[in-house]
């Protein structure tokens, strides 16, 4: 090799390697960034769980307080002596909405007007709204309900107090970021920053917590307030988290990963330089000094990445459980189970002497909660990790008396950005096992440029063929393998891992295996196809002006449309206006339901696959046919032999290699039979034509279960890998190895 060449070399890794550091490290930091975007929205709802936990705590005080009281109209200054600890204001109004006794400073607008009032009139005695208010002083919690006096007057009952600046420094500190409000009409409460009134826009028109970066490193999160009849927004709570540490934990990374690449790239650099001396073992070579960068790679992409992906679901889970270790219990003690649903978007369980009473979850899947491991206490909230029907989910418990209140949280965003990134890894390696081939090969042949230049030429000219084998084929055949390890369902997100589950349900699946012997019983039409398209070959094998015209004619059903030409046998078969029962009522024969009896519906498709395989068999045999001497049937002649000894003795031995051609790719055919199933019969009546493939579209499709189609769809292929490896060896190894 040259030094040009041994540069040139060099100078391919050097930028190889780059570009591939480039991409790993920008899908590293973009994956990351995506990920932390949907952290800081479950975040965002914990601090709408505070927000929700403050009003909540006061409506119950109030509660409490007026619970067993003596509600009369003397009484009432005592009472709001009572209510003066934890109230700003107490106003009664009676039922018209005149003033019976005030305490504090109520707000000035005619409180008798406001909606919450206005809604509570038409509840039941004891009835509390409670909701929030943004006044120019600060945020004001206010609850209502209506009273019976002992006097037998309805009095309306209003409580407010401030909610104070103490109360968005302790939520920030449980969540670890600074919280503040915005009202609808724009005043801000607590330490805030400002904020793109588009992002207030797009969370009120979404009704869910958007998520943004500014340009200052701060990731900003909004999530709508409702007001108490959850219809109009009154407000925004906002979240800032400083990305700052978050940016340096990632840049560290990447001068961690620089390095570690720039000593990959010294590694190669050496085993070029060895391989420039033994260019009979330049594969190998390379092969060995590119592991390090496989490792790198495979290091990276499997838990490295991950690995930040895991961190920061894990500040997420620790800030969870001091929020509710902090206001779970004001739910806990009222069962507000579906309240913690809707704010926290997880499942709740609640549990009193070790039996559920109440859970959001459905019955079915109550059943399938296991493995219950518990990972770590933050304060009086034990978290760890529970599977429900084997997707892993993250768990919040918390005691109170004899109740147990249970929160847990699919850890599918988690699951689902880690499998994509590895998905990436194995690309990447794919990527680089193909450039060390590559590079191996050009040592090789370093002093042979024209087969270079030539090699080159040949795959740019292959280069759209492979692109489109490679991704239209070899990928989907990966990922269904893939698929077939999991329960994989279009419309839910959780994609767990099952191992065997799919394959174990699979032979325990009766309707496969009945679609499994319709298609073994459908097969049975190749044959005796194939019989009719060598008589129909070997009639037209004349060179006659009428033979193209026939040919031509017998070889359309192969060239027509499937759905096209079966709408149409749909009509000859029909019962009462088909002509093919005309025709039999000819001769006397009753007509025959083809279609709708289980005993003639397979046959019916058999009979129209038959006449649609006729062409393109025919064409095969032809050209069999054509390619055997003709000085062969004119030695026979001389010999004396007759056309049916020519034959069996000359044309069936010489066709071997085409009608086992023929016969396997018409076998695997018939396996895959499904457009006159889906257009005649649906694979009815009573799944006497529920073929294999049409059985696994309808897993797919209808039942929406991917995973176990996969698993049925490598059944099929290990089936079919038997039966041509069976039909190799019927027909004999001579009839077979000129196609390898």
């Amino acid at each position: 090799m040259s030094r040009k060449t041994r540069l040139y070399i060099i100078a391919a890794v050097i930028i190889f390697v780059s570009v591939l550091f480039v991409v790993f490290v920008s899908n590293f930091e973009s994956n990351v960034m995506d990920y932390k975007k949907v952290v800081e929205t479950d975040v965002s709802r914990l601090s709408l769980f505070g927000f929700r936990s403050f009003l909540g705590e006061f409506e119950k005080q109030v509660s409490q307080s007026l619970m067993n009281e003596n509600i009369s109209v003397p009484n009432l200054s005592a009472l709001n002596q009572k209510l003066s600890q934890f109230c700003s204001f107490v106003v009664w109004l009676d039922s018209d909405g005149n003033v019976v006794e005030v305490f504090g400073n109520p707000p000035h607008e005619d409180l008798y007007e406001d909606n919450m009032i206005q809604a509570v009139l038409y509840e039941d005695y004891g009835t509390f709204y409670t909701d929030l208010y943004a006044l120019d002083d600060g945020l004001q919690i206010r609850t209502v309900t209506t009273l019976r006096s002992s006097e037998k007057k309805d009095l309306v009952f209003v409580a407010g107090k401030n909610l104070s600046k103490e109360s968005f420094t302790k939520l920030g500190q449980l969540v670890q970021r600074a919280v503040f409000f915005v009202s609808r009409d724009g005043k801000t409460f607590g330490e805030a920053s400002p904020i793109d009134e588009g992002l207030l826009r797009k969370a009120s028109e979404s009704h869910r917590p958007e998520v943004d970066l500014t340009s200052d490193s701060k990731m900003i999160s909004v999530v709508p307030f409702f007001d108490f009849q959850e219809w109009n927004v009154k407000g925004f709570i906002i979240n800032h988290s400083r990305v700052e540490r978050f940016k340096k934990d990632v840049f560290q990374l990447k001068i961690v990963d620089l390095f570690l690449f720039f000593g990959c790239v010294i590694l190669l650099i050496v085993g070029i330089s060895i391989v420039a001396r033994r260019n009979k073992k330049a594969l190998y070579i390379l092969t060995i000094f590119s592991v390090p960068l496989l490792l790198m790679i495979f290091y990276g992409y499997t838990f490295q990445v991950p690995g930040v992906l895991q961190k920061e679901y894990s500040d997420y889970v620790h800030a969870a459980a001091r929020v509710l270790g902090e206001f779970g219990r004001i739910w806990l003690e009222d069962g507000q189970v579906e309240g913690i649903k809707q704010i926290l978007n997880v499942q709740v369980l609640l549990s009193k002497n070790e039996s559920i009473v109440s859970s959001t979850l459905r019955k079915e899947l109550l059943k399938t909660i296991g493995n219950w491991v518990a990972v770590k206490k933050v304060g009086d909230v034990e978290h760890g990790e529970v599977l429900v029907n084997k997707v892993p989910y993250t768990y919040w418990r918390l005691r109170s008396n004899q109740q147990v209140l249970d929160v847990v949280k699919e850890k599918t965003p988690l699951v689902n950005a880690a499998t994509k990134i590895r998905f990436s890894g194995i690309i990447a390696i794919v990527i680089c096992l193909t450039f060390v081939w590559l590079l191996g090969f050009s040592i090789r042949n370093a002093d042979r440029p024209r087969l270079l230049r030539a090699t080159l030429i040949g795959y740019i000219f292959l280069a759209p063929a492979l692109i489109h084998l490679i991704w239209w084929a070899a990928g989907p055949v990966g990922f269904s393998f893939f698929l077939a390890f999991h329960r994989w369902n279009v419309i839910d997100p959780a994609k767990p891992f099952v191992g065997l589950d799919n394959f174990k349900e699979l032979f325990r699946d009766k309707l496969f295996w009945n679609a499994m012997k319709n298609t073994v019983l459908f097969s049975l039409q190749v044959p005796i196809g194939m019989f009719f398209s060598l008589l129909l070959a070997m009639a037209v094998n004349r060179p006659t002006r009428s033979m193209a015209l026939l040919r031509t004619v017998y070889y359309l059903p192969a060239v027509t449309a499937g759905v096209s030409t079966t709408i149409v046998w749909r009509w000859i078969l029909n019962k009462d206006f088909g002509i093919l029962n005309y025709i039999l009522g000819i001769f006397g024969i009753p007509k025959i339901p083809w279609l709708t009896s289980p005993r003639t519906a397979l046959i019916a498709i058999m009979l129209m696959s038959i006449w649609q395989a006729l062409g393109s068999q025919m064409i095969i045999f032809l050209a069999g046919l054509q390619s055997i001497p003709q000085a062969f049937y004119e030695a026979a002649s001389i010999d004396g032999a007759n056309g049916f000894q020519k034959f069996r003795k000359i044309t069936l031995p010489l066709l071997k290699p085409t009608s086992i051609f023929v016969l396997v790719t018409s076998v695997i055919g018939s396996f895959q039979v499904f457009t006159p199933v889906y257009v005649l019969t649906q694979g009815g009546p009573l799944r006497s034509t529920d073929v294999v493939f049409y059985h696994i579209w309808e897993s797919a499709w209808i039942e929406l279960r991917m995973g176990y189609a996969a698993a049925q769809s490598w059944m099929l292929f290990l089936v079919l890998v038997v039966l041509t490896y069976l039909q190799f060896k019927l027909f004999g190894k001579e009839s077979w190895q000129q196609y390898f």
